[in-house]
């Protein structure tokens, strides 16, 4: 089961992707996710993937999606990931963080 956190704070959006994500259930929140992203041009977006249990090609996918969804949109994006998993499969073309504080 996969759970999404949204909150705005200090001119930042914070996703937060909670559990399993995988192609059975990241589908139905992605197109929320994007919406979202679209109709509030948000400047500045962290992506926290720290509580994901497990995640798979498709749910990689979705969140490179939403990185470049947020580029086109003229974005900062940056994604939260304290193993640097992500970051190492995506040849660190996304800045990095491993905890939320550091981008405050």
């Amino acid at each position: 089961m996969l759970k999404i956190n949204f909150e705005f704070r200090k001119g930042i959006f914070f996703i937060r992707f909670i559990g399993d994500m995988n192609k059975d259930n990241y589908l139905k929140q992605e197109h929320e996710i994007k919406k979202i992203i679209t109709e509030n041009k948000f400047r500045y977006i962290v992506l926290n993937t720290n509580y994901l249990n497990k995640i798979d090609l498709d749910g990689l996918n979705c969140i490179l999606e939403i990185c470049y969804l947020t580029q086109n949109a003229k974005s900062n994006v940056v994604i939260c990931d304290k193993t640097n998993i992500i970051n190492k499969l995506v040849d660190s073309s996304i800045p990095n963080i491993k905890d939320e504080i550091e981008v405050l």
